[in-house]
């Protein structure tokens, strides 16, 4: 932002003043190249400090889910403590009394439906197989 107020205050002829004088110093053979190197330069301080917000985000992002999941976990342990504790009780089997009649029926063999056969009727294009 700072950079902003000098060059309000650079007016025309003052930047044609700087270009005549870098002109002079570098010659017109450098200073082609001059302006590539600044250039290169600058894109790759701009991709470095792009990184490193990049960087600082992730770390503040995961920071954050770090607390959240933190807070979630203890609320969670707060009511699971909170709660009645469940008892481990066995049931004692329920006892039913069957008939004599009821249980040779249950030993009998059961009928058992066996599908028919069925014959597959040779398809003619399969036939020369």
């Amino acid at each position: 932002m700072f950079y902003l107020f000098i060059l309000e205050s650079i007016g025309t002829s003052e930047l044609i003043l700087i270009g005549l004088v870098a002109l002079i110093i570098f010659g017109p053979r450098k200073l082609p190249e001059l302006a590539r190197m600044l250039g290169k330069a600058r894109n790759e301080f701009k991709r470095t400090t792009d990184d490193f917000k990049d960087t600082w985000m992730r770390e503040v992002n995961f920071e954050t889910q770090e607390k959240q999941i933190e807070t979630e976990l203890t609320a969670e342990n707060s009511i699971q403590r909170n709660a009645t504790p469940m008892k481990n009780e066995i049931v004692a089997p329920e006892i039913k009394e069957v008939s004599q009649a009821d249980f040779q029926e249950s030993l009998a063999p059961q009928e058992i439906s066996v599908p028919k056969k069925i014959v597959a009727v040779p398809n003619e294009k399969r036939d020369w197989l």
